[in-house]
């Protein structure tokens, strides 16, 4: 069995549409998007505008046409006033309120099913895998004049905070990007002594990586309180939805909103304040029974004076069962198309306005959908947006940086990092430093050993080159901890888009190859094996006979389908598996992070290099305090082992101060040790054919602007 599901209107329609799904598909019916296949129709109604209605009213020859070829079942829900109801009821074999969608299975399969009995706590079938309405309360108290809301689905029944909250987090521990908090009047929400303010609050402390949101607000419920959670949450976009309806005291009166004009404006410069570069927008019904042009015009000055970021405008139109039908539609419909034109050439102009101010900035964006080379999407303040991408990037939340705009959206692209690698003793940080000082950055150290805590001599960490330039993944745990690649690479994602949202250039700089291509390539290490021990194994030294033997052993499934006559590819996936201890058919696919890089190698002849080594050297033990270092990393309880485990000078002085080696065995030893890395990390680097390779006087400033400019 088959079924589809038409739905009209509002988010509601969209939550209720998946709380659908869920009874159904625990019936086993199929999903399908297409009629002649359908057994059953579920149509999900929308009587608050005349327009949706009459479109229900054109699937009566549809469903006829389908009948007289297979059996079909078709079921009306959703919003229906009673008089839509007996019409409908016609050429629907199915007429029930949302409400009872529970007793839907005792309908259809003759027994009843044991599903919830109570429809708010239905758990839905997501229709979206990134973005989720989440319902939190059902009906309206306001009995607004236009509005029949409070006739087909209740007063108002708010939901327990403990399964919203529960729903929240099931949904975000899913990936889910967007939690969206919807209620008719989702800001007047009260259950016992939780109000909206409190569970909004509840649900921004969830911990993850997600944009939280509500709609529709009422003015009439936007407290203090409820501004002061907005302007402090850590995951509530800076955006607000907050219909007014017009512009004039006396139809607001007849609208029965309860609010003044003045006082609508107080709010958004309360909001306005607390939350700077909010987006707000509204909803406005232009042409309501009595409007005169005089009035109309009070809504043109609103418009002008709060100058929206945008606008939802609904000509009026009639809806038997509100208070609104009693009056006289005496504005024509001509005039109504005439004054809906008035605000939207006002509201353009705002609009573009307020999008010219973004031109240039960085911004968060949810992606929802990909097409012909362009990812679109919307920034965190709801706006419109498109960039161009080889990838598909939907349901990821990313920055971009806008670079235009227009009324009703902007155009952007993948914000761009500097990456200055090389060897050891090769003045990369000296370069980065000018880098920042210019284009104003900040440095992102992408050293495996500088990360620790009281290693400062041995690691070269030379803080005193950086001056006021900020720096980052320096010093950040201790010597006795446990740090990988994939806790460097998560904090250096976090660190990229921080240092982007303050609208400066992120520039990581260091001497790991696997940190650095860990962030360029995207490696996938959500599940590394923390305790695996790196094999003491120079690759380098092996033929490739011999790594083509070792990853037949270690990784079988790769073996198979990789090039054997490609050195460089069967060296470096044994060389993923030795530093994360994951075969690499194990991980999931690299993905490419959503950033355009401009990777500057520097370096020096190898003469040079090994003096400057050298020299370098016997500062650190001579003049430095190499040693003394070691000694006090001992005192601080970090063991020889640990010591040795990190290599180099810290494993040379150890074997010095254990008296395993004399202090002339010590220099000379370690002098050919680091000639040796600064080799691997050249073996490492020269894979990667982005890098552009930079002799000392080349003009790296030059090539970055370039980068940045185009």
């Amino acid at each position: 069995m088959k079924y589809k599901i038409i739905t009209f209107g509002c988010q509601f329609n969209v939550a209720d549409n998946e709380k659908v799904t869920t009874v159904l598909e625990n019936l086993g019916y199929q999903k399908t998007t297409d009629d002649n296949q359908a057994d059953l129709v579920v149509v999900l109604a929308c009587s608050i505008r005349q327009t949706a209605i009459d479109r229900i009213y054109g699937l009566e020859k549809k469903f006829s046409k389908i009948k007289k070829n297979k059996p079909l079942i078709t079921a009306l829900s959703g919003c229906i006033l009673e008089s839509d109801k007996v019409k409908m009821s016609k050429f629907f074999d199915l007429v029930f309120p949302i409400t009872d969608l529970p007793k839907l299975p005792s309908i259809l399969a003759k027994k009843v099913l044991r599903l919830p009995a109570d429809y708010s706590e239905i758990h839905p079938s997501y229709q979206s895998s990134f973005q989720a309405y989440v319902p939190i309360m059902m009906g309206c108290n306001q009995f607004c004049s236009f509005c029949v809301v409070p006739y087909v689905r209740g007063r108002e029944v708010s939901r327990s905070p403990k399964n919203i909250i529960k729903e929240c987090k099931h949904l975000i521990a899913r990936g889910y990007k967007e939690i969206i908090l919807i209620g008719q009047t989702v800001n007047s929400y009260k259950h016992n002594q939780t109000d909206f303010s409190k569970l909004l609050q509840q649900v921004d402390a969830i911990s993850g990586h997600f944009w939280l949101s509500f709609s529709s607000s009422h003015p009439k419920f936007m407290t203090d309180k409820l501004i002061k959670v907005m302007a402090t949450g850590e995951h509530i976009i800076p955006y607000l939805h907050l219909p007014i309806q017009s512009g004039d005291n006396k139809m607001l009166k007849i609208m029965k909103r309860f609010y003044t004009v003045g006082q609508y404006k107080k709010i958004i410069t309360k909001i306005r304040k607390a939350i700077p570069g909010i987006a707000v927008s509204t909803d406005i019904i232009v042409g309501f029974p009595g409007e005169t042009k005089k009035q109309f015009a009070g809504t043109m000055q609103l418009f002008k004076d709060i100058k929206f970021d945008m606008a939802f405008l609904s000509q009026y139109s009639q809806r038997s069962h509100t208070k609104a039908a009693e009056l006289k539609d005496n504005v024509t419909k001509d005039e109504k198309k005439r004054r809906e034109k008035a605000l939207n050439i006002i509201l353009k102009k705002t609009a573009l306005t307020h999008n010219k101010k973004l031109v240039g900035l960085t911004v968060e964006v949810l992606v929802d959908n990909y097409k012909d080379g362009f990812c679109f999407g919307k920034t965190n303040s709801y706006k419109n947006i498109k960039f161009a991408s080889d990838i598909d990037r939907t349901g990821e939340l990313i920055f971009i940086k806008i670079t235009s705009c227009y009324a009703w959206g902007l155009s952007g692209e993948l914000p761009k990092v500097v990456v200055v690698l090389g060897t050891t003793a090769s003045g990369k940080t000296k370069l980065a430093v000018e880098l920042a000082k210019k284009y104003d950055g900040e440095i992102i150290s992408a050293d495996s050993r500088q990360v620790y805590q009281g290693m400062d001599i041995g690691t070269g960490k030379d803080l005193g080159e950086y001056g006021k330039i900020p720096y980052h993944l320096i010093d950040v745990v201790s010597p006795k901890s446990q740090f990988n690649v994939a806790d460097w690479q998560k904090l250096a994602f976090e660190k990229v888009n921080v240092i982007l949202k303050r609208g400066k250039l992120p520039i990581i700089c260091g001497g790991t190859g696997l940190y650095i291509s860990a962030l360029t390539e995207g490696y996938n290490l959500e599940i590394p094996n923390s305790k695996f021990q790196i094999p003491k194994i120079d690759l380098n030294k092996l033929s490739l006979k011999q790594l083509l033997s070792l990853l037949k052993k270690i990784d079988p499934e790769t073996y198979k389908v990789i090039d054997q006559k490609n050195r460089r590819r069967v060296q470096r996936a044994l060389e993923i598996f030795y530093q994360t201890g994951i075969p690499k058919s194990e991980q999931e696919d690299n993905k490419k992070p959503p950033y355009n890089f401009l990777q500057l190698g520097v370096t020096f002849p190898k003469d040079i290099l090994h003096q400057k080594i050298d020299q370098r050297l016997v500062a650190r033990i001579n003049q430095e305090g190499m040693i003394d270092e070691v000694k006090k990393l001992r005192q601080q309880g970090v063991s020889w082992q640990r010591l040795n485990d990190f290599g180099l000078e810290y494993r040379w002085v150890s074997n010095f101060l254990q008296d395993k080696i004399s202090e002339e065995e010590l220099v000379e030893g370690l002098k050919n040790s680091i000639h040796d890395f600064a080799k691997r990390q050249m073996t490492w680097f020269r894979k990667n054919d982005d890098v552009v390779w930079l002799k000392q006087s080349s003009p790296a400033k030059t090539k970055v602007k370039q980068f940045l400019d185009k």
